[in-house]
């Protein structure tokens, strides 16, 4: 019986600009038995919400570093 590899972390991130700049702040890691894709998905969409006009996207941690796999912005509030 062989053992599974351990879920390589998650991070939500809030964004400095578009989708490819650099990160302002991360708001969310995700470690272990916590990482859940459907979680990860609704937080992304709930931290796009809280910050309408901003980009935030979902980086896992791979071998060569953080790597950005999903990104969300929702349009400002008029």
């Amino acid at each position: 019986m062989s053992e599974k590899s351990p879920r390589a972390p998650r991070r939500i991130v809030l964004l400095v600009g578009d989708k490819n700049s650099e990160i302002c702040e991360v708001l969310r890691e995700y470690h272990g038995d916590e990482i859940s894709g459907n979680k990860v998905h609704a937080d992304i969409q709930t931290f796009a919400a809280k910050y309408p006009g901003r980009t935030v996207a979902a980086e896992w941690l791979s071998k060569l570093g953080w790597t950005r796999f999903l990104w969300c912005n929702r349009p400002p509030n008029s």
